[in-house]
């Protein structure tokens, strides 16, 4: 066996399929803790930028109230100072739902006081999640926060307005109630959206413990699959080691049996014809020797045929195609899975010599995938067996119009337990019964397919 050919064989173990499983989950796993952390992370920036926020538009409503009383410009400087930290987180939202520019965003993120290195991940989650419902509810509230800011900074210009013009004694009151209104409406503004993202926070820790609960359980599950097969391949491994101990005990055994006597007869003939004189008398001994040698190459033929019977159950005999396709039709036909599928047949070819029952098993497994998979959006659905002569071979077509495999799986398919994003509903086991049964046969299989026209297996044997 070449070294190719080893590690094809190597390839071919469990072992790479768990390996492979086991890596991919963990990339998963790591790609998903990642994003995860990401976005509570950005959540939290959120939440401090909301503290700040809060902060913001309630050192500018003290400092419109002390310039409503005291008409001090340096309250007014103050409230403008202020009121630009929810102004800035405004800019930011806006800008970003109407996909300006990032510098704009990063501008008006750290005009709000926002943490410079919180900018990037606040930025991510808002274009990564702005559309999710997840994330829907806060937009929506930061939107009408921003809204009320606008209202009290028109209640501000108004306050300044009626200083510069000396009437701010008359509308004290009315301004001080306005101020207060918006305050409130503000205030339960900000309570809404911290509770909103503590939601999302919420949400996004049960989404992470059950995703990786998942993945792990399907590592769990896995290594216990692989261990499993392992301890069911190895107790099959024993029991055919068993089984085989058994059979060389027994040989050995017929051997030792029957092969003593006639050894013992041939040193006793062998002794005779030594001391013989008589030429007739050693002619008669070496025509039993001779009988007695023949005799056991039968019984040594005879327990070579037996042995190679143990291993290869294969019976050939001359199997009329017209009646075992009939036979895998008819078996199919009226499955309920087939309702709606014609089923043709023409035999071009009527006799082969081969195994009846793994031609059988091969064909009804061909039929049964076509059937399974066949395309329910045609309104013509047909299976359809062909045989024809090629040389010194014989060919059967199991002709379908059903959905088709597409290009990267027809090398896989025939490989045990391997099943394509559109084959879901088999086992991963029919088509390598095919393989196993054509091999034993000392046939071949050829696919043609497409992907939405159909397949074509082509089932080849010797004459």
């Amino acid at each position: 066996m070449s070294w190719d050919d080893k590690f094809k064989e190597i390839k071919g173990l469990p072992l790479w399929g768990l390996l492979v499983s086991i890596f991919i989950s963990s990339i998963v796993l790591i790609v998903i803790n990642y994003y995860s952390l990401r976005t509570m992370s950005s959540v939290r920036a959120y939440i401090n930028g909301e503290s700040n926020y809060s902060k913001g538009e309630k050192n500018a409503t003290q400092s419109l109230v002390s310039y409503i009383h005291t008409q001090d410009p340096k309250d007014w400087e103050s409230f403008v100072r202020n009121i630009g930290i929810p102004q800035g987180d405004s800019i930011a939202r806006v800008t970003l739902l109407e996909g300006g520019s990032v510098d704009v965003v990063r501008q008006g993120f750290l005009q709000g006081n926002n943490h410079k290195e919180d900018i990037e991940d606040m930025i991510w989650l808002f274009n990564t999640f702005r559309d999710f419902p997840l994330m829907a509810e806060p937009i929506a509230i930061w939107e009408m926060g921003d809204a009320l800011v606008y209202e009290k900074y028109v209640i501000a210009n108004q306050i300044k307005a009626a200083v510069e013009a000396g009437t701010i004694e008359a509308r004290q009151l009315y301004f001080l109630a306005a101020l207060n209104k918006n305050r409130e409406a503000i205030t339960s503004k900000e309570n809404e959206f911290s509770s909103s993202l503590g939601t999302v926070a919420r949400k996004i820790r049960e989404y992470l413990f059950y995703t990786n609960t998942i993945i792990v359980l399907l590592i769990l599950g896995n290594v216990s699959a692989y261990a499993m097969m392992m301890i069911r391949k190895r107790n099959e491994q024993n029991n055919a080691l068993s089984n085989a101990n058994k059979e060389l005990d027994r040989i050995a055994y017929g051997v030792s049996h029957d092969l003593r006597a006639p050894i013992n007869s041939m040193l006793g003939l062998v002794n005779l014809a030594r001391k013989e004189q008589d030429e007739e008398k050693i002619k008669t001994y070496l025509e039993m020797m001779s009988m007695t040698l023949d005799k056991q190459e039968r019984f040594i033929k005879e327990m070579i045929t037996l042995s190679k019977e143990n291993r290869q159950v294969v019976k050939k005999e001359i199997v009329e195609l017209y009646y075992l396709v009939e036979q895998v039709i008819n078996s199919h036909k009226h499955m309920p899975a087939a309702t709606g599928i014609k089923f043709y047949m023409h035999i071009g070819v009527h006799r082969v010599f081969t195994d009846p029952h793994r031609l059988e098993i091969i064909l009804n497994n061909l039929v049964s995938n076509a059937i399974k998979y066949h395309d329910q959006t045609k309104e013509e659905k047909f299976i359809e067996i062909n045989t024809s002569s090629e040389k010194d071979k014989i060919r059967i077509d199991v002709v379908d119009n059903g959905m088709g495999i597409e290009s990267k799986d027809k090398s896989r398919i025939f490989e045990m337990y391997y099943m394509s994003k559109d084959r879901e509903k088999g086992t991963g086991l029919g088509l390598y019964l095919v393989k196993e049964a054509l091999q034993k046969l000392e046939g071949e299989i050829e696919v043609k397919s497409e992907k939405g026209e159909g397949s074509t297996f082509s089932v080849i044997l010797k004459k």
